[in-house]
């Protein structure tokens, strides 16, 4: 559940406007790689995005993908297999529930230590929020606005 909810939605995940953004930058670049001196514009319904709003979902998606990926090596130290370690971290950070695995919808997250809890539930913090948001909180400038 990588790919979740749509825009202005709740739920965790990328949303799908992102997706179809990235998708249309993908073909984008083919296109320009196919020929350099082109102009070419990625539109969303009928407006154009500009350049800065499509590299800002960018960077939230690569941002995303690294907090799973450090969330997986963390949740690894518990010594739980793979398959239920990605799914327990992915149902976590996309805030869709039980996983596969010992985090399958007969189990639950009892077995996992207290700080594999405590992260997890960060993990859902951060795909609830958003990574942005998270970010923000632990930046020093935004506490000395204060």
């Amino acid at each position: 559940m990588f790919i979740g909810g749509c825009a202005g939605s709740t739920g965790g995940g990328i949303k799908v406007i992102r997706v179809v953004v990235l998708f249309k930058m993908a073909m984008t670049e083919m296109r320009y790689v196919a020929n350099p001196r082109g102009v070419y514009t990625i539109f969303l319904g009928n407006k154009a995005l500009r350049k800065n709003v499509i590299y800002d979902i960018a960077a939230l998606v690569f941002l995303y993908f690294a907090f799973f990926f450090v969330s997986v090596i963390v949740i690894s130290f518990t010594g739980v297999d793979i398959l239920t370690n990605i799914t327990a971290v992915i149902a976590n950070l996309g805030n869709i529930g039980p996983g596969l695995g010992k985090v399958g919808p007969v189990f639950n997250y009892a077995f996992f230590p207290w700080w594999a809890k405590l992260w997890l539930s960060f993990a859902m913090l951060v795909g609830r929020l958003e990574v942005y948001t998270v970010l923000v909180l632990f930046s020093r400038k935004f506490w000395r606005s204060f």
